[in-house]
């Protein structure tokens, strides 16, 4: 099957996850429904979880294949993964660089008892998708870096709020020290700017890749992202959260809204600088 048609079967089986969760979500708020479920309630939340944990890479390595093509693909996936595990690994056992945390287990099984096998190849799957708008606002190699981090940070905004407390159900990691942001410290955005920073590098190493290279991947490149940052911001707003998913919401909008600006601005959607 062509990368492209594999793409969207991946990305509409992504959707439907989420979907399907934020609807069984909605549905506990009927009465009988709510009490015929409440037996399965940890199962059917894990379920829908664990399916877009395992594809939410896939989405990613489908859609940029033909771009990158099979090696670099896999080296970029490879790359991004490794760099992630090592940096979850140290902050799990160290609290550098994301500040003391620890992962519960309704990931499931976890690397050397640490991190969960999801969590390494999830970096990769937004980074790629960071690293392809940051290469939009055509910023050179160190200005496609930072906006990489931002765009990263941007998805976290709902993310951490979500599934660190989310309601007293999706708690998937917690913090033991607390913090200021809906239980998560600040300095946790330094460790997301420091390991995308490192990511963004190794895929530049490795040849970098046009931003926006086709016009299939020009318009599903964004969508992507967003509907990776609208899954937790539903999290934060049906779970009590309602200031998180707000200004998650807003971050989303303002970060879009400078991809789009600049596509609008004149010269090619996406430099790639690494020559």
């Amino acid at each position: 099957m062509d990368s492209r048609r594999t793409f969207q079967l991946l990305f509409w089986l992504l959707a439907g996850t989420v979907f399907f969760a934020i609807a069984g979500t909605l549905s506990l708020y009927i009465g009988p429904v709510e009490e015929f479920f409440r037996p399965y309630y940890q199962k059917l939340v894990a379920g829908p979880t664990w399916t877009y944990m395992a594809l939410l890479p896939l989405v990613t390595l489908a859609l940029y294949w033909k771009t990158l093509g099979p090696w670099r693909s896999i080296l970029f996936l490879l790359a991004a993964s490794l760099i992630g595990a090592g940096s979850e690994l140290l902050g799990t056992n160290t609290g550098i660089p994301f500040a003391p945390y620890e992962y519960t287990d309704r990931l499931g099984p976890k690397i050397l008892g640490d991190v969960p096998w999801f969590i390494p190849t999830s970096w990769y799957a937004l980074a790629l998708l960071c690293y392809d708008l940051g290469g939009r606002l055509r910023v050179g190699v160190a200005g496609r870096a930072v906006a990489m981090a931002v765009f990263m940070i941007v998805w976290d905004v709902a993310l951490d709020p979500a599934m660190n407390q989310g309601g007293g159900t999706f708690i998937f990691w917690n913090y033991p020290g607390g913090g200021p942001f809906f239980g998560m410290p600040w300095v946790n955005w330094y460790g997301w700017f420091v390991t995308s920073i490192l990511i963004s590098l190794a895929f530049e190493m490795l040849g970098g890749m046009r931003a926006a290279a086709d016009p299939f991947v020009a318009k599903w490149g964004p969508i992507a992202y967003a509907l990776n940052v609208f899954f937790p911001i539903s999290v934060c707003l049906l779970y009590g959260l309602p200031l998180a998913g707000l200004i998650a919401s807003v971050t989303l909008v303002v970060a879009l809204g400078v991809v789009y600006w600049r596509s609008q601005t004149g010269g090619p959607a996406g430099l790639t600088i690494y020559s």
